[in-house]
């Protein structure tokens, strides 16, 4: 029982349940041809490669890298959680501000919330480069590759 708290375990298990929602969402759709079925197929690969790594180690009777709980990770623990609740936010508001903006926004709530020296020039990055990053990726997306992506429902002409 103790075996399954195992890192390597408990990272496949997730793997397999993220790889197998995508899985099921790709259709026959030419746009699922390459990359999305390729990142599902190395999404799925890793986590037979972590499955077989704590057979392995089951077999050579290795004893487990357990997930513990200490008082000291608690500030990494809290970021994780924090950076998924941004994450949550994006993806419903991707819809509704538009890709760019919404994106502009992930990015520097991330990136804010992760500057451990708060100085202004710091902050100024923390915006900064996700602006120029945005900008970046919608020149090199929608200019070089063509690449759709949603449009805003809440407010006419924000894309």
């Amino acid at each position: 029982m103790q075996r399954l708290m195992d890192r390597d375990l408990l990272t496949a298990l997730v793997l397999f349940a993220v790889g197998g929602v995508a899985w099921n969402a790709a259709g026959d759709d030419v746009k699922n041809w390459i990359f999305p079925l390729l990142a599902i197929y190395l999404i799925l690969g890793i986590a037979v490669a972590l499955v077989a790594r704590v057979v392995f180690a089951v077999i050579m009777e290795q004893a487990p890298d357990m997930i513990r709980l200490v008082r000291e990770d608690r500030d990494i623990y809290s970021d994780v959680i924090i950076f998924f609740l941004i994450v949550l936010a994006y993806m419903f508001l991707m819809y509704g501000l538009g890709f760019w903006l919404a994106s502009f926004l992930m990015l520097t709530l991330t990136s804010l919330h992760l500057t451990l020296d708060k100085t202004p020039r710091n902050v100024a990055l923390a915006i900064v480069v996700p602006f120029a990053t945005c900008v970046a990726a919608y020149f090199i997306f929608l200019r070089v590759f063509y690449v759709p992506f949603p449009k805003a429902t809440w407010w006419a002409g924000l894309g």
